[in-house]
């Protein structure tokens, strides 16, 4: 294991530690806030210092026996040459692009003025030849910095490209067509119509037409509200902070209800965007425009990250996405089973592991206070991934990572600390288990149902698991009572005597 401790120590130095803090937050706020050659390169440079430890670190992991000078090596070698595949052989940028979009959404662009990065990879070797004898000694502190730097080195990795997030902010009527300007939701909000980047004009929301101009000089104010111009009794106006449009028949004194998403689906859909600041607020109406048509007049509503929803003359709503530069965004689902919750798998198995670690907890007879030790790690890391779904960002998944493992290496600690104890009844084990399992598979059934729009809301999802969980732990403190063996007799004291003779 000595190969594992090297590379992880490679890893988990401080200044591979601050190339991975650097990356993160380059990405995923300097980036946004001010966007240029100096936020491009340093993600260049950063990713560079510790991307040859983390590929190191996994091929020990994977191979233990590998030898850690050929697996920094060989790391070192891969990580040049594929960065400079990426960033100067054509091609090799759509590649990465496909690849990295597996994790998410992602947009690499070639750029060879970004091998200039390259003499990072010193950097990252000269750490390495600090670390040939791991600085860390025991194999506690070695997993606690593995378990804290190793998921944010991955997550560092996935967010090494600024994705292009076309989302519509406005829709006016211009010559007879409907102009959606467009900007880039990984930036934030646009603050003004100096920030749209791109727009496109259509008439009937199916064929668009990209213009190289996306604000026209006599672009009208914003307009939340609008009626039809040869009928001016009928108006709609935008729901603010909301996927919501009414509609008024009078004028605008009485309004109803015309179109929406639940909100239970519009917090879904912002599952799909997690690493934007304030997912929601790009996931609301901004803007109405209502153009004249033959056989009545269509209404288009700029629904930022969703794209464009359109009233067709009947009277039907759609919601069309955007196409756009010969692209098609086509609108998100509101409805997908099982995808845009993994947190909430996590948080099951860390539900599942916490009440089997306490359920056995106090039918213990021997080594108590350590395997309390380990159970109190395994909760600590359900705790840190339950509060990670707090958290309304692409950190939440860093959080829910380091939370799985430190919770992943509570029980393994706990289970090598209890094995063997004879108090416990032969039937707890399995049961207790058994039970654990039924909560995490509740909780998992309940938000894959959310998933699928049944419930809707995700307060009732939450409430429902939250009632799995507790039926869960009240089964937990029934078994513990019935479960307790009687305790175990101490070890006989012999007294050894010698005869004279």
């Amino acid at each position: 294991m000595r190969n594992v401790s090297v590379t992880l120590a490679w890893l988990t130095h401080p200044v591979s530690a601050v190339a991975v803090l650097v990356l993160l937050v380059n990405d995923h706020l300097l980036k946004a806030a001010a966007p240029g050659v100096v936020t491009g390169k340093l993600s260049d440079v950063a990713g560079l210092v510790f991307a040859p430890a983390l590929v190191a670190a996994l091929c020990c992991l994977l191979v233990p026996r590998l030898p850690a000078r050929w697996a920094a090596a060989g790391s070192t070698v891969l990580v040049g040459v594929a960065f400079a595949a990426v960033k100067a052989v054509p091609g090799g940028a759509d590649v990465a692009s496909a690849a990295w979009s597996v994790i998410r959404p992602s947009t690499i662009l070639a750029d060879p003025t970004d091998l200039l990065a390259l003499p990072a990879l010193g950097i990252a070797w000269w750490v390495r030849g600090r670390t040939l004898t791991p600085v860390v000694s025991t194999p506690v502190a070695r997993g606690v910095r593995a378990a804290v730097v190793l998921p944010f080195a991955v997550l560092g990795v996935a967010a090494t490209s600024a994705p292009d997030y076309p989302a519509v902010d406005r829709v006016v009527v211009v010559d007879g067509q409907v102009r959606a300007m467009l900007y880039n939701a990984f930036h934030g909000l646009p603050d003004g119509d100096s920030d749209l980047d791109g727009a496109a004009a259509t008439v009937d929301g199916v064929t668009w037409t990209a213009l190289k101009a996306p604000v026209t000089p006599d672009l009208p104010p914003r307009a939340t509200n609008a009626c039809v111009p040869d009928r001016p009794d009928v108006c709609y106006r935008v729901v603010p902070g909301r996927l919501a449009v009414e509609e008024s028949t009078d004028a605008g004194r009485t309004w109803r209800m015309s179109w929406q998403v639940a909100e239970g689906r519009r917090t879904f859909l912002a599952r799909r965007d997690s690493d934007l600041r304030s997912p929601r607020e790009h996931l609301s109406a901004a803007e109405v425009a209502i153009l004249p048509v033959a056989g009545g007049y269509r209404v288009f509503v700029a629904n930022r990250r969703d794209g464009v929803a359109v009233r067709q003359p009947d009277g039907a709503w759609q919601r069309i996405g955007l196409s756009y530069a010969g692209k098609t965004w086509p609108p998100a689902p509101l409805t997908a089973p099982g995808k845009h919750i993994w947190a909430e798998y996590a948080l099951a198995v860390a539900i599942g592991s916490a009440l089997y670690v306490l359920g056995l907890l106090p039918a213990l007879s021997r080594r108590r206070v350590l395997a309390g030790f380990a159970a109190g790690t395994t909760v600590l890391g359900a705790i840190v991934v339950a509060l990670a779904q707090l958290v309304d960002s692409f950190l939440g998944l860093g959080f829910t990572l380091i939370g799985m493992g430190v919770g992943v290496a509570g029980l393994v600690w706990w289970i090598a600390t209890v094995a063997g104890d004879p108090r416990p009844r032969p039937w707890l084990w399995p049961t207790q288990a058994a039970l654990a399992a039924a909560a995490a598979a509740g909780v998992i059934a309940t938000f894959y149902g959310w998933s699928a729009g049944h419930p809707d809301a995700y307060s009732t999802a939450a409430g429902i698991a939250g009632a799995v969980t507790g039926a869960a732990v009240a089964g937990t403190v029934v078994l513990v009572l019935f479960g307790r063996g009687p305790a175990a007799r101490p070890e006989p004291e012999y007294e050894w005597t010698t005869s004279g003779g």
